[in-house]
């Protein structure tokens, strides 16, 4: 079994200074982080893979040139046999799944796709495809904890 703190759209130090205090311990308690884009600066990325024991991320639409130099637009990563592609999204929320499950169509076996960009918590199937979001990590928004034990995955809201 495997537990990881799914987190997006946190916009240090945009919308606030620095990570909620919260989120740098799960990211430390947990197995990893998976963090879905517009981190803003490449200092909050460095400071997540820190105390992360495994960090997967990709970078968003709004982040500095650095973060999107360091980090990939896209990514597959496989735990506990299920593929899973993980990408920030961009345009308006409209159809916005649509558009990333076409990025991913090269991809055999994919599981679970995850995304931010929308701010939004969203946990759905589309396309034989589960779509996870796990909102905006920023005060009053919300993180997810994924839990994948056997192949069967588990998506957890938390509000911040």
């Amino acid at each position: 079994m495997k537990k990881y703190l799914v987190i997006s759209d946190t916009h240090v130090p945009v919308y606030q200074r620095d990570l909620p205090s919260k989120i740098y311990n799960l990211a430390k308690e947990l197995d990893g982080v998976i963090a879905l884009g517009d981190f803003i600066d490449l200092d909050t990325v460095r400071a997540l893979e820190a105390v992360s024991k495994e960090f997967h991320g990709v970078h968003g639409n709004m982040d500095h040139l650095d973060v999107k130099e360091y980090l990939p637009e896209r990514k597959v990563i496989r735990v506990e046999s299920v593929n899973i592609g993980l990408i920030h999204g961009w345009g308006a929320p409209f159809d916005i799944r649509e558009r990333i499950y076409k990025r991913f169509l090269d991809i055999e076996d994919l599981g679970i796709i995850m995304y931010g960009h929308t701010h939004e918590f969203f946990d759905g199937v589309e396309k034989h495809i589960r779509f996870l979001n796990p909102g905006t990590a920023t005060p009053g928004g919300t993180y997810a904890i994924l839990t994948l034990n056997g192949g069967k995955a588990e998506f957890q809201v938390q509000r911040l």
